[in-house]
């Protein structure tokens, strides 16, 4: 949120020319209040400290390294293809049922967010070099 603030042209100058920092500070917003609330509601849920054994989040590393995995493949395969894997990585972390609603679920994503950003915010996307 604070480096959106940084990029060239910040925020925008109204809500007709929004600057590339919008979307960034927007979405990073909305992330901190979720924790935020999350935070607050796990703190309420557990008013006592038990102690626990060590307990390796592998949840988090997974999606740590599906999104690194993006990072790379975005330049390099396309937006299509780091997407999409970056959405079935996501469902299957968090355990979404059946194989056939991951690949529905990630396909419709993937195509309606390409859309979103191609059609209406008029972003050019990367092209991928391993496929030239």
């Amino acid at each position: 949120m604070y480096f959106s603030q940084k990029l060239p042209g910040g925020l925008g100058l109204n809500a007709a020319e929004p600057g590339p920092g919008l979307f960034p500070m927007i979405v990073g917003s909305l992330m901190f209040f979720a924790a935020s609330l999350h935070l607050v509601d796990i703190l309420r849920s557990f008013p006592e400290v038990e102690s626990t054994q060590y307990r390796i989040p592998k949840d988090i590393i997974y999606m740590v390294l599906t999104i690194a995995l993006y990072i790379f493949l975005l330049p390099r395969a396309g937006f299509f293809v780091a997407a999409f894997l970056l959405l079935i990585g996501s469902l299957s972390i968090f355990e979404m049922p059946g194989w056939i609603q991951r690949i529905a679920t990630a396909s419709i994503a993937t195509i309606l967010s390409f859309a979103l950003f191609t059609q209406v915010l008029s972003v050019k996307m990367p092209t991928p070099t391993w496929f030239n």
